[in-house]
Protein backbone atom coordinates (compact mmCIF):
# COMPACT_ATOMS: atom_id res chain seq x y z
CA UNK A 1 0.00 0.00 0.00
CA UNK A 2 1.49 3.36 -0.91
CA UNK A 3 1.63 6.01 1.87
CA UNK A 4 1.64 9.46 0.43
CA UNK A 5 3.04 12.66 3.19
CA UNK A 6 5.96 13.67 4.39
CA UNK A 7 7.48 12.09 7.22
CA UNK A 8 6.14 9.21 9.32
CA UNK A 9 2.67 8.72 10.43
CA UNK A 10 2.30 8.73 14.12
CA UNK A 11 0.94 5.64 16.21
CA UNK A 12 -2.50 5.36 17.71
CA UNK A 13 -2.58 6.52 21.35
CA UNK A 14 -2.66 3.56 24.44
CA UNK A 15 -4.22 4.53 27.31
CA UNK A 16 -3.63 2.32 30.48
CA UNK A 17 -7.12 1.84 31.63
CA UNK A 18 -7.70 -0.17 34.34
CA UNK A 19 -11.61 -0.29 35.16
CA UNK A 20 -12.39 -1.06 39.30
CA UNK A 21 -15.28 -2.29 41.03
CA UNK A 22 -16.89 0.08 43.44
CA UNK A 23 -18.97 -1.37 45.88
CA UNK A 24 -21.78 1.44 47.25
CA UNK A 25 -22.60 -1.02 50.15
CA UNK A 26 -18.35 -1.72 51.60
CA UNK A 27 -17.96 2.15 50.64
CA UNK A 28 -20.98 2.77 53.11
CA UNK A 29 -19.74 0.58 55.69
CA UNK A 30 -16.20 1.93 55.63
CA UNK A 31 -17.31 5.46 56.20
CA UNK A 32 -19.74 4.82 59.07
CA UNK A 33 -16.49 2.53 60.62
CA UNK A 34 -14.52 6.00 60.46
CA UNK A 35 -17.34 8.27 61.95
CA UNK A 36 -17.30 6.15 64.79
CA UNK A 37 -13.53 5.79 65.34
CA UNK A 38 -13.22 9.42 64.85
CA UNK A 39 -10.44 9.62 61.89
CA UNK A 40 -12.21 12.43 60.79
CA UNK A 41 -12.05 15.83 62.29
CA UNK A 42 -14.39 18.15 63.23
CA UNK A 43 -14.92 20.28 60.53
CA UNK A 44 -14.96 16.99 58.26
CA UNK A 45 -17.28 15.21 60.07
CA UNK A 46 -20.26 18.28 59.33
CA UNK A 47 -19.13 18.10 55.97
CA UNK A 48 -19.15 14.57 55.45
CA UNK A 49 -22.66 14.30 57.75
CA UNK A 50 -24.00 17.19 54.74
CA UNK A 51 -23.24 14.78 51.95
CA UNK A 52 -24.22 11.80 52.80
CA UNK A 53 -27.55 13.55 53.78
CA UNK A 54 -28.02 14.72 50.48
CA UNK A 55 -27.18 11.96 49.02
CA UNK A 56 -29.60 9.83 51.24
CA UNK A 57 -32.40 12.25 50.41
CA UNK A 58 -32.49 10.99 46.91
CA UNK A 59 -32.41 7.07 47.97
CA UNK A 60 -35.14 7.67 50.16
CA UNK A 61 -38.70 7.06 50.85
CA UNK A 62 -40.15 6.37 47.37
CA UNK A 63 -43.82 6.77 49.11
CA UNK A 64 -42.97 10.20 50.25
CA UNK A 65 -41.64 11.26 46.35
CA UNK A 66 -44.73 9.79 44.90
CA UNK A 67 -47.48 11.47 47.27
CA UNK A 68 -45.46 14.98 46.45
CA UNK A 69 -45.69 14.55 42.75
CA UNK A 70 -49.38 13.31 43.26
CA UNK A 71 -49.69 16.54 45.01
CA UNK A 72 -48.25 18.22 42.57
CA UNK A 73 -50.61 16.90 39.24
CA UNK A 74 -53.52 17.39 41.52
CA UNK A 75 -52.71 21.21 41.49
CA UNK A 76 -51.99 21.48 37.93
CA UNK A 77 -55.30 19.66 36.99
CA UNK A 78 -57.29 21.90 39.77
CA UNK A 79 -55.76 24.86 38.47
CA UNK A 80 -56.76 23.77 34.02
CA UNK A 81 -60.18 23.54 35.47
CA UNK A 82 -60.04 26.63 37.15
CA UNK A 83 -58.68 28.60 34.08
CA UNK A 84 -60.89 26.56 31.84
CA UNK A 85 -64.12 27.44 33.75
CA UNK A 86 -63.33 31.16 34.14
CA UNK A 87 -62.24 31.15 30.63
CA UNK A 88 -65.74 29.66 29.09
CA UNK A 89 -67.34 32.16 31.35
CA UNK A 90 -65.56 35.14 30.02
CA UNK A 91 -66.06 33.64 26.19
CA UNK A 92 -69.59 33.27 27.17
CA UNK A 93 -70.66 36.57 28.41
CA UNK A 94 -71.52 39.66 26.08
CA UNK A 95 -68.64 42.19 27.26
CA UNK A 96 -66.09 40.39 24.85
CA UNK A 97 -68.07 41.32 21.87
CA UNK A 98 -69.17 44.83 22.94
CA UNK A 99 -65.24 45.34 23.55
CA UNK A 100 -64.25 44.23 19.74
CA UNK A 101 -67.35 46.12 18.29
CA UNK A 102 -65.79 48.97 19.85
CA UNK A 103 -62.20 48.50 18.60
CA UNK A 104 -63.51 47.31 14.83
Amino acid sequence: MLSFGFGKRPKHKKFGYIPRFYDEEKEKLKQQIGQYKGEVGDSEKVKQRISSGLRQRYVGDESYRKANVKKSNLRIVYILVILIFISYIILSSNRIQTILETFG
